[in-house]
């Protein structure tokens, strides 16, 4: 198959290298690092929250710590279900995952009162609401990050139109330039 077919009918190995950059990309121990980073940070941002009456002083702390949580819950989802950020769904299936956790930690909230037991229900409803946007916002955040990840370390061939920082262009005859051989743009 010549390269302008496979450039418009990629093939199922074109496939298996996206999914193998996901599977790599979740295997790396730096990841692990800072997406357990992150969780312990939100952890003690939204207990300290608690224990020091923030989340009543500090509008914003709530909004705060639900964005940063839908980051994490989506890094989580990575690091364990690669495959779900694949595919042209991928970003409507990780919005609806850290939706759905993001709803049962509403039920927390609601269960055990602390958060809301001087407001209306209209308050409570509208707070739900702002709290499932920013969990979800944080959700894409973490995947649109996953991407540029992917995308930056995977090579891309001349058929797609891009061109990665580790691969030079092609030359007319088929090799590659160095940096040394291509013209400094200006």
């Amino acid at each position: 198959m010549d390269n302008a077919r496979r450039a418009e009918h990629p093939g199922h190995r074109d496939e298996r290298r996206a999914t193998m950059s996901h599977s790599k990309l979740a295997r790396e121990p730096w990841l692990w690092a800072f997406v357990g980073v992150w969780s312990a940070v939100v952890t003690a941002l939204h207990f300290g929250g608690l224990a020091y009456d923030v989340y009543t002083r500090i509008w914003w702390w709530d909004v705060l710590t639900h964005s940063l949580s839908g980051f994490g819950v989506a890094g989580v989802l990575f690091l364990v279900f690669p495959r779900t950020f694949r595919g042209a769904r991928a970003p409507v299936v990780v919005a609806g995952i850290v939706l759905a956790i993001g709803a049962g930690f509403e039920v927390y909230e609601y269960l055990f009162k602390d958060f809301w037991w001087g407001w209306s229900m209209a308050y409570y409803a509208e707070d739900t609401a702002i709290d499932l946007v920013v969990d979800v916002a944080g959700g894409l955040g973490f995947f649109a990050f996953v991407e540029g990840l992917v995308r930056s370390r995977t090579p891309t061939d001349a058929t797609s139109g891009g061109s990665s920082p580790r691969v030079g262009h092609l030359r007319s005859d088929g090799g590659e330039k160095t940096d040394d051989d291509r013209p400094a743009d200006r």
